[in-house]
């Protein structure tokens, strides 16, 4: 295990090109660190941008506020980054340069969780006030321009998850609702218990994943026969069903955390889940018995991120207290 703490405010995402040489960071102290995982235990960047004070290999742009999240896209291009002054960013993944800013249409909150569409075309992303009604903004990647906008969720939506026949959102009103990326409709609708924060689709779309509180629930994705919304029926999810879109179904709860989670993440091959939480610990599960396989406790306080590098062998994580970590999962 190697552990740094490059920043000074939580970490919170940590995101992986998708060939697994570069591994990035954003905080809510402002700044985006890019790194070769591994050289990690140098505390070297390959660049880094402080957005919030215009200094770095990426100057140019200033933040009223800390970054929030962050992902590659599919061809390791580009590092897009979220932040709470209601922006969204791109930035060379070589050398950190800025290419292009979109601004969130509404002014109500920053911009708190954003998804890149499996074929790169789309970028979802979401954000909002506690207690006010969020929207779901899509954004066209080659005009820059948002192109859909999804309504239905009754509070801030904090978690978005990309799979290969839609996307899914979760927030604060404790529901997770799957969405058309071509339509923009609202196919199927779930209830949780309790606030969604986490949520990450299996790579071959056939799970899906939810953090709640401090339990992790999982689905199996089946082919539907009706669309129900909220104990009625629902023409949009019963459209779903004709064209053989598949619904959650099966579910299963596993326990194990005693605090918070805040993040999952499916291994690449789909075999194992893991998990990261206010209980200093990651946790590393079965996803079709809920056994749990593994536990870490890197002893650097309340974790937030998790993410498997594209190989499976190393896991990154982050901490609120500024930390960067990867586990050699292998050895």
């Amino acid at each position: 295990m190697i552990v740094i703490q490059p920043h000074t405010a939580c970490v919170n995402v940590a995101a992986f090109t998708p060939n697994g040489r570069s591994l990035a960071s954003v905080s809510q102290d402002g700044w985006a660190k890019v790194w070769d995982p591994a050289a990690l235990h140098t505390g070297r960047p390959l660049w880094e941008v402080d957005a919030e004070t215009d200094e770095g290999d990426g100057a140019g742009w200033r933040l009223n506020s800390g970054l929030s999240h962050a992902q590659f896209t599919a061809d390791g291009k580009w590092l897009i980054t979220s932040g709470w002054g209601r922006h969204l960013r791109a930035w060379d993944a070589k050398t950190g340069k800025p290419k292009w800013e979109v601004h969130k249409p509404d002014g109500y909150g920053g911009v708190g969780t954003l998804v890149v569409s499996r074929d790169g075309t789309r970028v979802a992303f979401a954000g909002g006030y506690i207690g006010i009604p969020e929207r779901v903004f899509v954004l066209d990647t080659k005009t820059h321009t948002v192109v859909k906008t999804l309504r239905g969720h009754d509070n801030a939506c904090g978690a978005l998850a990309a799979g290969p026949e839609g996307l899914a959102s979760g927030g604060a009103d404790k529901h997770v609702k799957f969405w058309s990326w071509d339509t923009g409709r609202c196919y199927h609708d779930l209830a949780l218990r309790g606030v969604v924060r986490g949520l990450v689709f299996s790579p071959d779309g056939s799970r899906l994943a939810a953090a709640g509180g401090s339990a992790v629930f999982v689905w199996d994705m089946v082919a539907p026969t009706r669309g129900t919304r909220r104990g009625r029926e629902d023409p949009a999810a019963g459209a779903a069903a004709k064209k053989g879109r598949r619904k959650p179904g099966g579910l299963r709860q596993f326990r194990g955390h005693t605090d918070q989670i805040q993040c999952l993440d499916f291994a690449p091959d789909g075999a194992t889940i893991a998990s990261s939480a206010h209980d200093g610990t990651v946790r590393i599960w079965d996803p079709a018995s809920g056994a749990e396989l593994r536990a870490f406790a890197p002893q650097v306080g309340k974790l937030h991120h998790v993410a498997f590098a594209p190989d499976g062998l190393t896991l990154a994580f982050t901490s609120e207290r500024g930390h960067l970590g990867v586990l050699d999962l292998d050895g």
